[in-house]
């Protein structure tokens, strides 16, 4: 089976995705590789990580409503 090379646009689209699964799993392997690869997109998904961990101890944090809706656009959801 041909090996699928992803890059950092793929990371980025696909790392919400995948948080919550191992990197083990066959999803998630060409994202493992580029991650052992790419120290920036490894910042990237800590950063993610470490913001779920805020929403999960603080679920109703107070964000102005303009500053909620930049996020959103921002994460693209």
């Amino acid at each position: 089976m041909k090996k699928k090379h992803i890059n950092c646009k793929d990371v980025f689209n696909r790392i919400c995705d995948t948080i919550d699964q191992t990197l083990d799993s066959p999803k998630c392997r060409n994202l493992k590789h580029h991650l052992d690869d790419c120290p920036d997109c490894l910042a990237y998904l800590d950063s993610m990580k470490k913001t779920i961990v805020l929403y999960r101890k603080y679920p109703n944090p107070k964000i102005p409503g303009k500053v909620h809706k930049q996020l959103l656009k921002k994460l693209k959801l």
